[in-house]
């Protein structure tokens, strides 16, 4: 604490500028291009509509991506949280790297929360194509621990956006950061994650959005962190290709990309978008200084606008006092609520579980629907379970009066609401809204506990075997007592 605080009185709290930041924007919607041919139509009036494809297992979602950029002729803008050094995140890099030698521009935008290579960033960003950005740094790159405690109120707060933008013509937002966890590919853990695929007026504003964080005060080049890096070689770029041996990994056996049925779908252009009026939702930059969020304004008026139903499923619940009050109160006006989130088992950051449990018996007695999701859940992948020991909900979506998707990179805790800066896109789709809501009926069933409340304590009911457990379901002892030690400490506003 003594070293931080002395670093802490020195500290300018960023990274010092080695020379101008440029300032750049993107193309705008790219006619003629290759994407323009797969998705252009005129039953549908793109300043107002947007058309999707719901991502909802991972190969799918990472094969998306790889579309994307390998179809991309002028510019790929990409915006993360976590970017991961693994085989999935070391695939996308590759293809990155191919579609600028070709002579797109890539903008690559990173959250600086992840530890990743400054070097290995700074290599990629030589490229005469490419620019890397990272948001909000650490000023201590070898001690960021003692940044983190010397500049807490700055490095406490995060960019957690997620999209990936190709050709200003097609967009994916979503909950899913980078890495294997999130595609289903060799990992302990296998997130149930969410993405859509994005064509209409929320691509330019998916573009405009990235504009602004990426030319902000927040985004500062890796140049001014590590200089004087140099283009890898191309005998170096064999020699990495040869070590990971990613092009045999992605072509053969069991993760090859050709025998996925959204491959064959993606070769003959044979997949159909949902159509709706459709926004797309941000928090501004300078939300990581204080300022309030947008988001949560938008979200507040949509939510009142509620009149019937809402699903809302996070794998992070923290609903604190107010929000928890806020959904009885909407129950007992005549709406239909429902919450779908993770098990104490299933969810990775047992600290929000802790502080989510407090709130659990007073919203099962004030009539929401609570479920939460097995860590032993199915989940549906050709990919699914090859390593993986156990399933986490990570999507973050809503489903409102059966006409209205909401998805985005937010979860409904104080973090969300307060600290990190986060973005959605809402549609109006009734068609896919109520398969949604048909499809989840039975995989609720299959793949969730119900929460209920018996003699005025909280029990888990497993419908696919019609027991009663009374206690954490598939949690171990230590975890349910980290979970309740952190539900006694007074952390929950940074959850």
């Amino acid at each position: 604490m003594l070293i931080a605080f002395l670093y802490g009185c020195s500290s300018t709290g960023s990274i010092e500028p080695r020379a101008p930041k440029s300032v750049s924007h993107h193309y705008g919607y790219q006619e003629g291009s290759r994407l323009d041919a797969l998705f252009h139509q005129s039953d549908y009036d793109t300043d107002t509509h947007t058309g999707f494809v719901p991502l909802i297992q991972g190969h799918d979602a990472l094969l998306a991506r790889l579309s994307l950029i390998e179809t991309a002729e002028t510019s790929i803008d990409l915006q993360y949280y976590i970017y991961r050094d693994d085989e999935t995140s070391q695939l996308l890099t590759w293809r990155l790297y191919e579609a600028a030698k070709r002579g797109v521009r890539v903008r690559l935008l990173l959250d600086d929360m992840q530890k990743r290579s400054d070097r290995g960033m700074a290599t990629l960003d030589a490229h005469p194509n490419i620019q890397v950005r990272l948001f909000n740094p650490h000023q201590y790159r070898t001690a960021r621990g003692v940044a983190f405690l010397s500049d807490f109120e700055r490095l406490n707060r995060r960019m957690h956006n997620k999209s990936i933008t190709a050709d200003s013509v097609v967009s994916i937002v979503g909950g899913r950061n980078i890495g294997n966890e999130y595609f289903s590919f060799e990992s302990n853990v296998e997130f149930g994650d969410f993405d859509l695929l994005l064509y209409g007026n929320t691509v330019e504003q998916t573009a405009d959005q990235f504009d602004i964080y990426w030319n902000s005060e927040y985004a500062e080049p890796i140049k001014w962190i590590y200089p004087n890096s140099r283009v890898l070689s191309k005998e170096a770029i064999k020699t990495l290709l040869e070590d990971t041996d990613l092009e045999k990994k992605f072509s053969t056996g069991e993760y090859n990309f050709t025998k996925l049925p959204f491959y064959q779908k993606l070769t003959e252009h044979d997949f159909t978008l949902y159509w709706g009026p459709a926004k797309l939702w941000y928090d501004m930059p300078d939300k990581v200084s204080g300022e309030s969020s947008q988001l949560v304004d938008n979200l507040i008026g949509l939510l009142s606008s509620v009149e019937e139903s809402l699903v809302l499923v996070t794998p992070y619940f923290v609903p604190t006092q107010s929000g928890t009050e806020a959904l009885v109160d909407a129950v007992q006006s005549g709406k239909s609520i429902t919450v779908i989130t993770n098990t104490l088992a299933s969810n990775d950051v047992f600290a929000v579980h802790g502080w989510y449990a407090k709130y659990r018996q007073d919203l099962v007695e004030g009539g929401v629907d609570l479920w939460e999701i097995k860590a032993s859940a199915n989940i549906d992948s050709k990919w699914s379970f090859t390593g993986s020991s156990r399933s986490s909900l990570h999507a973050k979506a809503m489903l409102l009066d059966d006409n209205k998707i909401f998805v985005g990179s937010m979860n409904w805790d104080p973090r969300s609401a307060f600290l990190n800066t986060e973005m959605a896109v809402v549609i109006e789709q009734p068609e896919y809204v109520q398969h949604s809501l048909s499809r989840m009926k039975q995989q609720l069933s299959a793949n969730a506990y119900k929460v209920v409340v018996q003699d005025g304590k909280v029990v888990w009911y497993d419908p696919a075997t019609g027991e009663i457990l009374t206690s954490e379901p598939e949690a171990s002892v230590w975890r349910r007592m980290g979970a309740w030690v952190s539900g006694l400490l007074p952390i929950e506003a940074q959850l």
